[in-house]
C-alpha cells in the first residue's frame, strides 16, 4: 500500500503538473462508486419510509375489517363477508382507496426523486384469519441535464393479518 501511494503521488507531483490516465480513471471510479452507494442508500431509506407508512395504514385497514366482520358475524355469518370481499370489486376498491389515501396523507406519493404507483391489496383467508397483502411499485429517478430519468423500480410488499372468530 505504501508503494502504491508513493507511485500515485509521484505522477501527481511532477514538474509539469500532469496526471496519469490511471489516476483519472481511479478518481472517476471512486466517484461513481460513491454515487452508486448514495443512490442505493436513498432507495433503501425511501422504501423503508413507504413501508412504515403502509404498515400504519394496514393497522387502520385491520380496524375497518374488524368493524365489517363484526357486523357481518352479528347480522348473518362470516361466509357472507368473504363473498363480499372476493366478489365485490367495489368493496375491495374502497379498501384500496382508503389505504392509498391514508398513505398519501403520511408521505408524498410523487416527488422529483420517486413516484409510487400500482397500489393494490390482495386478500386471502388463512385458517381463521384474513390475510391482506399490500403491494406498490416505487420508481426512482435521477436528474441529469435538466431531465428526470428512471433508474430503479422497487416493489414494496407488506403482509398483515386480521384474526377472526367463527
Amino acid at each position: 500500500m505504501k508503494h502504491f501511494m508513493r507511485w500515485l503521488r509521484r505522477p501527481l507531483r511532477n514538474e509539469r503538473g500532469e496526471i496519469t490516465f490511471f489516476a483519472c480513471f481511479f478518481v472517476v471510479g471512486v466517484v461513481m462508486l460513491i454515487s452508486f452507494l448514495l443512490l442505493y442508500a436513498s432507495v433503501r431509506i425511501t422504501c423503508i419510509n413507504i413501508r412504515n407508512g403502509a404498515k400504519m395504514e394496514l393497522n387502520n385497514l385491520s380496524a375497518t375489517i374488524y368493524a365489517d366482520t363484526y357486523r357481518s358475524q352479528r347480522e348473518t355469518n362470516f361466509e357472507e363477508y368473504l363473498c363480499t370481499l372476493y366478489s365485490s370489486s367495489d368493496y375491495t376498491e374502497m379498501l384500496e382507496a382508503t389505504v392509498a389515501g391514508g398513505l398519501a396523507s403520511k408521505i408524498p406519493l410523487s416527488t422529483d426523486d420517486y413516484q409510487v404507483s400500482d397500489i393494490s391489496l390482495e386478500f386471502n383467508v388463512v385458517g381463521d384469519r384474513v390475510e391482506y397483502i399490500f403491494y406498490c411499485d416505487v420508481e426512482f429517478y435521477v436528474r441529469m441535464f435538466g431531465h428526470n430519468y428512471p433508474t430503479i423500480t422497487q416493489r414494496v410488499e407488506l403482509t398483515g393479518y386480521h384474526n377472526t372468530k367463527f
